[in-house]
This record gives structure tokens, sequence and C-alpha cells, in this order.
């Protein structure tokens, strides 16, 4: 047997990205392709159903919080179920679930039959996300983790500026009644494309020694070989499962106290601070004057901006770690929306200066923290609970996000643009002294200076518990 955890899992840690890095980091980062497409194309659907089926603006908005509510619910619960059953079963078949609630909120014939198969559409999302990111975490070399788990960021980024421009086109060819249940039945194909995608994909290899599945691991290390990756089945110890109760006490004690209010703020302060600029710019373009179609593209230049942002930080953020990201993309993001602020005070708001401001905003605060809501709460944890961490962290990302759209709503376009200035600078303070950085470490030494609070010596007990159960 190998001696410890460090040995069967080196290779990996230490592989070169190849080509089944990157084909899995793609499969997984669908998942946030047809988020952002469901979630975004829902700003289409909102205007149309709102007029087909009668309803009131507080109705709209329970169908914009039912998709939400979903992936927050989805993602904590299916977090945990994860955890106990494996990544691969659900990240396998949650496609189907996108596809069939997509193709079905598109057939929609009244209220109550949109809002169930939105909030279906958002469980299933939320499910992916419980198991891809985990599932890609866990195959990702160490030095290079940070990169390839940026990539559902960037996919999300790619599925926004998508639903955005076929929204438009839409809109123009069919009328704005009728686009919304193509752009839906459109987002169903990715889903779809992805189920076959997965089929072939390796379920994790340390979950399944985890959770002493003797059965799985052959069949796992059989196809690793075939991708280059070689370890020797029959030399793997494997342990004894906790089940769900042990694996939720695994996450949820003393010891890791630090690590579960670090993913809690990267989920929450990202919540409170990204969503007048993500929902309310076309909004705020058309209150200035702008045309449907130029809200349409001024919101399209933002994103684009957002999405080069994105992609900038994917090459640095391995270089630069977690801690540099989130605090630099907190508190810079106050000096974008302070001028507009100023602009506002001084009555000299205008079309341009809300595009270019709201465009440098999405650069630093999507392109640095957006990213990080696919990093620590997956590399923090324990293989036995790393599912209900990036539930967890989804569960205020996307709880939060309603609450605040009916905040930025009461309080109006100056003070919302206060409150994103001072809440910039605040939540960066405070993601720097909770934080916990991780970059180019392997996750067993992650979660033990998550446990330990000490690298050190988190490392130094790791080893010796190791070699105490070999």
């Amino acid at each position: 047997m190998y001696g410890d955890d460090t040995d069967v899992y080196s290779v990996i840690d230490n592989a070169r990205v190849g080509k089944f890095q990157r084909r899995l980091a793609v499969t997984a980062a669908l998942g946030p392709f047809t988020d952002a497409f469901n979630e975004f194309g829902s700003s289409v659907a909102l205007i149309a159903v709102g007029i087909l089926f009668h309803l009131p603006p507080y109705l709209v908005a329970f169908a914009t919080g039912a998709y939400w509510v979903g992936v927050a619910g989805g993602a904590i619960l299916e977090g945990i179920v994860s955890d106990r059953i494996g990544r691969k079963s659900l990240f396998l078949y949650d496609t189907l679930g996108m596809a069939l609630f997509a193709i079905l909120s598109a057939v929609s014939t009244d209220y109550l039959f949109f809002f169930i198969t939105r909030l279906g559409l958002g469980i299933f999302i939320g499910v992916d996300y419980a198991a891809a990111v985990p599932l890609l975490s866990e195959y990702a070399p160490a030095k290079r983790r940070g990169k390839l788990l940026s990539t559902e960021k960037l996919f999300f980024m790619f599925g926004t500026l998508a639903t955005v421009l076929i929204g438009l086109v839409l809109t123009i060819d069919v009328g704005s009644l009728l686009a919304w249940r193509y752009d839906f039945l459109i987002a169903a194909v990715p889903a779809l494309i992805l189920f076959g995608l997965r089929f072939d994909m390796p379920a994790s290899l340390r979950w399944a020694k985890e959770n002493g599945r003797t059965d799985l691991i052959p069949k796992i290390t059989e196809k690793l070989k075939k991708e280059g990756i070689m370890i020797d089945p029959d030399k793997i110890n494997v342990k004894r499962p906790k089940g769900i109760k042990g694996n939720i006490k695994e996450f949820f004690n003393r010891k890791n106290l630090r690590a579960i209010i670090y993913i809690f703020w990267i989920g929450a302060a990202y919540a409170l601070t990204v969503n007048l600029a993500s929902v309310y710019s076309s909004a705020e373009l058309k209150n200035l004057g702008a045309s449907s179609t130029m809200a349409v593209l001024g919101t399209f230049i933002i994103d684009l901006i957002g999405t080069v942002g994105v992609a900038i930080t994917s090459l640095i953020v391995d270089r630069l770690g977690r801690r540099k990201m989130g605090t630099y993309g907190f508190i810079l993001g106050a000096v974008p929306m302070g001028i507009l602020l100023i602009a506002d005070t001084f009555h000299v708001l205008s079309i341009p200066l809300l595009i270019a401001m709201f465009g440098i905003f999405f650069f630093i605060n999507v392109g640095f923290v957006g990213t990080l809501q696919y990093l620590p709460a997956a590399e923090i944890s324990t293989t036995r609970s790393r599912g209900l961490s990036v539930g967890w962290e989804k569960l205020f990302e996307f709880g939060l996000a309603l609450p605040m759209l009916t905040l930025y709503a009461i309080m109006g376009l100056y003070y919302s643009l206060l409150y994103d200035t001072v809440m910039s600078i605040i939540a960066g303070i405070i993601f720097y002294a909770v934080s916990i950085e991780t970059k180019r470490k392997t996750l067993e030494e992650n979660a033990m200076t998550a446990l330990s609070g000490s690298y050190n010596k988190g490392v130094n007990e790791s080893r010796s518990e190791k070699s105490e159960n070999n």
C-alpha cells in the first residue's frame, strides 16, 4: 500500500495539465455556462410573462427569486448528497434535469407552471455546482488548480454574453413575447450535449478512497491509465465512510470555524456587491435615456469587459493567490462606483460613463471576486465535506441575490452607488481578515491548514496521522 495520501495523490497533484484535465475543466464549466444562459435569459422572459400571464410586479420578482432559491437549495442539499454517494452520478445526470426544466420553462402556459419549472431548473443547476466543482478540484494539479477552476467562471461569462446576444437577435426577429420561449429551448442544448461529454469521465479517486469504494477504484485507475495517469489500484489504502452525519460534522466543527466563515463571506460579500451592475445595468441605462437596443448593447459591453477580467485573472490566479485576489477585487471595485456616485451627485452622469464605470467594476469585481466563487470552497475542505463546502458558498451567493435586488430597488441609484462604494471597502477588509491562502498547495494540505490554523502544524499533524493509520 501507499505510505500515505500524499503518495497516492502525488501523481495527480504534480501532473502536467494535459488533455484529460482540460477536457474535465470544459465539461465542468459548461454547467455554469448553462446557468448563465438561464439566469440572464430570464430577463427576456420576465418582460414577456408579466404581460402574457397578467402579473403584478411582485409575482414577476418571485419568479426571478424561484430560480436563485433553487440554485441555493440544490447546491447545499445536493452538496451533502455529493459527499455521500459521490460526484460522478450527479455530475452526469443533473444535465438531463437541466435540459428537461429548460424545455418545460419554454412551454409554460401559466404563472404557476413557469414558477415551478424555474425553481426546478435552479435546483438542478445547484446540483451541478455541488458535483462539478469538487470533481474538478480533486483532479486538478496543485500548481494549476486555480486556473482550471477559474474556467468555470470564464464559461459563466461566455454564457452571459451568448444569452444577451441571442436574446437581442430573437427579440428583434420574433418579438419579446415569443423570444423567451426560444431562448429557453436553446438553453437545453448545451445541457444535452453535456450528458454525452461527461459520460466517460472517471469518478473521483479521492472520494472513492475516502469512502471505502474498493469496487470503484480499479475502474477509476483504468480510466486514468488511458489518460496517462498511472496509479496502482492494489496499493491504495481505502478508509471507512462516515455517513452523512459524520460528513456534516467534519465540516461544521469548531476547528473548521475560520474556513466556515471564510467560505460564507466569499459568497455573501459577492452577492452584497455585484448585483447592481450585474442586474440593473440595463434598467439604469434606460433611465438615462438609452433605447432598448442601446441598453442591451451597453449591458453586453459591460459583460464583455467583465469577461476579459475573468480571462486575465485565470492566467495569474495561481501566482497572485486567493487572498490578494479577493482583497483587491473588493476594495478596488469601490473606485468606479465612487466615480459614478460623484457624477450622480453633480448631475453629470451619462450613458457612456455608466457603461465605462460598470465595465471597470465588472473587470475588477467579477474578474477577481467572481472567480473566487469556484476556488476556496473546493480547496480548503476535506474530501468528505467538499460538496457541502461548495454548497455552503452557493447558499449565500444565490440566496442573498433576491434580497439585494429588492434593496437596490428601494434605495434608488444614488443610495445604491453609495452603498456599493462603502460595502466594497468593508467586504475587502473582512475578506483579508478571514481568508486562508490556498495557492499551490494540495487539497490535503489546505484542509489541514484550515483545521489547524497553522500551515506547518497542519502538515506535520497530517503526516503523523497518516503514518499512524498505515
